[in-house]
């Protein structure tokens, strides 16, 4: 066996969801299981987006002599902004029929169904989900 046989990394993968109460899988009126496809940490997405983020904070330090004043609440929402912005697409049902994918209606969506933001953020810090099998 050798390192490099073993898990080749993919930008994206595909998040199943799950009722959060009894587990069942979530279908859509055309009995498809919802879905929402994200790029995860070892994408170029990832890293461009995650980099956008430190280059503003360096630029927030810089010019106010070097100190770096976060919050937990702007650590939060930073976690919150890379989430969103790398999921990329989605096959979900939130009212009548599957919404069409927009960045707004997944933060509209994480907010409301804190949940699915859940299930979005575990699967985004499980490495498995991001290795060819």
């Amino acid at each position: 066996m050798s390192l490099l046989s073993i898990g080749k990394t993919k930008d994206t993968t595909d998040v199943m969801l799950y009722h959060p109460v009894n587990g069942e899988a979530l279908l859509n009126d055309d009995g498809s299981q919802m879905s929402i496809t994200i790029h995860g940490p070892y994408s170029k997405r990832y890293k461009q987006i995650s980099h956008e983020q430190q280059n503003r904070r360096l630029a927030k330090a810089q010019r106010s002599g070097g100190k770096m004043n976060l919050t937990a609440e702007e650590l939060e929402a930073s976690s919150l902004e890379i989430l969103i912005k790398c999921v990329v697409d989605w096959n979900v049902t939130l009212t009548k029929g599957v919404e069409e994918f927009s960045e707004e209606k997944v933060r509209s969506t994480f907010d409301t169904l804190p949940w699915v933001r859940e299930q979005v953020d575990a699967a985004f810090g499980d490495t498995r989900a991001f290795l060819e099998q």
